[in-house]
């Protein structure tokens, strides 16, 4: 495991979202002290919805704010099933509705001709993004990063100028969209949030070196600190 990798414990899981929301207000109050604007990565899924409640009510000036998909189903934004769905319903709220989202879907074009457009989007963006917030699949997987993806070696490497992909995966009825390791990396911090005993064996593998599952990429590159956050 990198030296960059701390892990913090909670005994339940609303005391875990609850820090997490607080260290994703603390880097996004960190970086609009030094910039005019910054941007916040999120993932999607149940997990961080908690947390999502619990950052949303943070005052600070949401306006000056970018909110951006760690990954993404080529769903339409309306449909249950889109991470974008989820940051509307669950992020996007009270003081936090003043931000700004960049989107993935995007209807004109295919899927395969997304990742250009969605790269010069993100080049428009301060960077480096205060933070971003991930999850991890029982898989290993983070974003939408699977172990099955045909392109993972690439997309692991964090030298990779490629900023997203597109990622086809058994486990899915849909392409997605996934930022690379690079891409995310291209944050001052990282936030792992996860729960339940399955999970943290997975860590556990990772963190001893099994590079079968994905995120031991990203636990043990040096280039960004990672924060854990586990609860059972």
């Amino acid at each position: 495991m990198s030296a960059g990798v701390t892990i913090k414990e909670f005994a339940d899981r609303s005391a875990a979202s609850a820090a997490a929301a607080a260290l994703l207000a603390a880097a996004l109050r960190g970086a609009l002290e030094k910039s005019d604007e910054t941007g916040l990565v999120v993932s999607g899924g149940t997990t961080p919805q908690e947390c999502f409640r619990n950052l949303s009510r943070q005052a600070l000036d949401w306006s000056r704010v970018t909110i951006v998909p760690s990954d993404e189903r080529w769903v339409e934004p309306h449909n249950v099933s889109s991470n974008e769905h989820l940051i509307h319903t669950r992020l996007m709220l009270g003081p936090a509705s003043a931000a700004r989202l960049l989107s993935f879907y995007l209807e004109e074009l295919q899927a395969e001709e997304a990742p250009e457009v969605i790269a010069n989007g993100l080049n428009r963006l301060a960077r480096p993004f205060a933070c971003a917030l991930l999850g991890m699949g029982e898989d290993g997987h983070f974003a939408s990063l699977f172990p099955d993806f045909a392109g993972l070696e690439g997309a692991l490497d964090p030298e990779n100028s490629n900023q997203c992909v597109v990622v086809k995966t058994a486990g899915s009825p849909y392409l997605r969209i996934s930022l690379t390791l690079s891409a995310l990396l291209d944050s001052n911090t990282v936030v792992l949030l996860f729960f339940g005993d399955a999970k943290r064996r997975v860590f556990e593998a990772a963190v001893a070196g099994d590079s079968a599952y994905p995120v031991a990429a990203l636990l043990s590159q040096d280039k960004v600190p990672v924060t854990v956050i586990w609860a059972p």
